[in-house]
């Protein structure tokens, strides 16, 4: 499961709305591409693809890029900072708050959420990098693959999920880093997003 960039989401609607408002007409795959410094055709489809699912712009019949009228605005979540987490080895968990964050709906949903800084580079392969802030959803299940917040005794740590002959595997999506075979986790919460800073 790859992390989608909310960067990059955000870089792609606002270049589209932008795009719309000089040119008058919507931006091909190529122009987004090409505006916001990705590397492939692919790329700027993924997030065109993105922001169709979220409702937060439509392709028509011939394909031309649409963003709603009705599109919400302005309306946000807020969202509390609660530490840091450890993307390598495991580091103790401890949820003091340090500050709330308001997040726009129209791109992070309505569901409550909140904010952990990212530790260490063993899920560098989707696009976590230490010093990153994730955004999370508590909860306790998680399915097969995912991307979860896991407390194993008192030590926190993201990872994927994976689960084979009856153990919780926590799998780094980093080579030099070995999986975390265990039977006792507990689930803290599933990642949603990350939010890259460059």
């Amino acid at each position: 499961m790859k992390v989608i960039s909310e960067d990059k989401v955000v870089k792609v609607f606002e270049f589209i709305k932008e795009f719309q408002k000089n040119e008058g007409r919507s931006p091909s795959f190529r122009q987004i591409a090409k505006g916001c410094s990705f590397p492939s055709l692919a790329t700027a489809q993924k997030y065109v693809n993105v922001l169709q699912e979220r409702k937060m712009l439509q392709k028509n019949t011939i394909g031309k890029i649409i963003i709603p009228t009705n599109l919400s605005k302005g309306k946000t979540i807020v969202a509390p900072l609660v530490g840091t987490i450890a993307c390598g080895n495991p580091i103790y968990a401890e949820e003091n708050i340090e500050a709330t964050y308001q997040l726009p709906t129209a791109i992070f949903g309505n569901e409550n959420v909140l904010l952990l800084h990212a530790s260490g580079d063993s899920m560098i392969g989707v696009g976590i990098f230490d010093g990153d802030l994730i955004v999370a959803k508590p909860c306790s299940t998680a399915d097969e693959g995912e991307i979860v917040v896991a407390l194993i005794e008192d030590s926190a740590t993201v990872k994927t999920l994976h689960r084979k002959n009856g153990h919780i595997i926590l799998h780094p999506e980093n080579p030099k880093y070995k999986d975390i075979v265990a039977d006792n986790v507990i689930i803290q919460g599933v990642v949603k997003h990350n939010i890259h800073s460059f």
